[in-house]
């Protein structure tokens, strides 16, 4: 007779044989990116969140979201999700904070954990997430570095000095080139510098705060205890940002108290309740990165640069850099380890995101 306390242990070990979980790390087949304890083919999932929810949230097709007293429940499908369009999650999850669906301030936690809870395409998050690639502006928050070059003119030199006269115009259809004469007796150097983008320690939003500069003069660099000017200074607590690319190569910088009041077109700025905007004088140049860890040190990307990208930036070669390397990426706030195949080259083409800790 067999007895049930030899049943019992042969059900627990076929029940482990049958079902094994998968690894509590991030995993990357091809260019599809798994959170852990996912499965590449899982097309829906439903999951809860100590969020609290107050009321009936928007309609969609790729989320749907029931307040259930303190938390949410949260049901994502991914075909949906991939399919829209650049920025829609911080888009409608703002949208679901102002109508009271979510708490105020959750829903860039809401969105971090939607894009953390099925696998997507390499990029597919940054694409949801950020609201760039529009033809005129690019968003500035999270994980973002500023860069500003800025002119050094020779003493007594009049601001004019940075008018630029236009040469030689060439180009068809969308591009348009033209060449730019300055005056060369002025134009002795260049500062350049670095601002960061920092969680608000009250409040919503980010601070931009200098974090270093450097001059170049004659060939000669030294690098400074803080930038000449400060362009952003005014601006530098509002919480959200977006900077505008004008026709005239001219730059403006948007501020604003929540990223739903930010503008879409610079001529709404500056109106009674509206957002605040900064012209930054012509002949200084500001440009937008994100910033990874590469083996301790921050390193600045190009915004959608890709792991590929990064190795040719730091002059260094895949074949080299694979045998070592490790990234990690944050999975509810934490630093996971990433899975991938050391054989193929499926990860030199991982989309960066700016939350990536890298060693080799």
């Amino acid at each position: 007779m067999l007895k049930i306390q030899h049943v019992l242990p042969f059900l627990l070990l076929t029940g482990c044989a049958v079902r094994q979980p998968f690894p509590a790390t991030w995993r990357l087949a091809g260019r599809t990116l798994m959170p852990p304890g996912v499965a590449a083919d899982l097309a829906q999932r439903t999951f809860t969140t100590p969020i609290p929810g107050r009321s009936r949230c928007p309609e969609s097709d790729a989320i749907a979201v029931q307040p259930r007293r303190s938390r949410l429940t949260v049901t994502v499908r991914r075909d949906a999700l991939v399919a829209q369009p650049r920025g829609w999650l911080t888009t409608w999850t703002e949208q679901a904070e102002s109508e009271g669906c979510i708490a105020p301030g959750q829903g860039a936690v809401l969105a971090a954990r939607i894009v953390e809870s099925i696998a997507l395409p390499s990029g597919a998050d940054l694409r949801l997430l950020r609201v760039d690639g529009m033809p005129n502006y690019v968003e500035i928050g999270a994980g973002n570095r500023l860069q500003v070059i800025s002119p050094i003119l020779r003493a007594g030199a009049s601001p004019q000095a940075l008018e630029y006269e236009a040469g030689k115009v060439s180009g068809e259809g969308n591009s348009l080139a033209v060449e730019l004469k300055s005056s060369p007796p002025d134009l002795i150097g260049f500062e350049t510098a670095w601002y960061d983008l920092r969680p608000k320690t009250a409040g919503r939003g980010f601070t931009i705060v200098a974090a270093s500069a450097e001059t170049s003069i004659k060939g000669k660099v030294e690098n400074q205890p803080a930038p000449a000017r400060n362009y952003f200074q005014p601006l530098a607590e509002m919480g959200f940002y977006r900077l505008f690319y004008k026709a005239d190569q001219s730059e403006v910088l948007a501020a604003a108290g929540t990223r739903a009041a930010l503008p879409t077109d610079p001529e709404t700025c500056d109106r009674p309740g509206g957002p605040l905007c900064l012209a930054i004088p012509r002949g200084v140049g500001v440009n937008p990165y994100l910033v990874v860890s590469v083996n301790g040190s921050p390193v600045a990307m190009a915004i959608g640069a890709d792991l590929r990208g990064l190795i040719r930036t730091l002059r260094q070669s895949a074949d080299k850099v694979l045998p070592t390397l490790e990234i990690t990426r944050l999975w509810a706030g934490k630093p996971v380890a990433l899975e991938f195949d050391r054989s193929q080259p499926d990860v030199l083409s991982l989309v960066l995101t700016g939350n990536e800790q890298i060693r080799w």
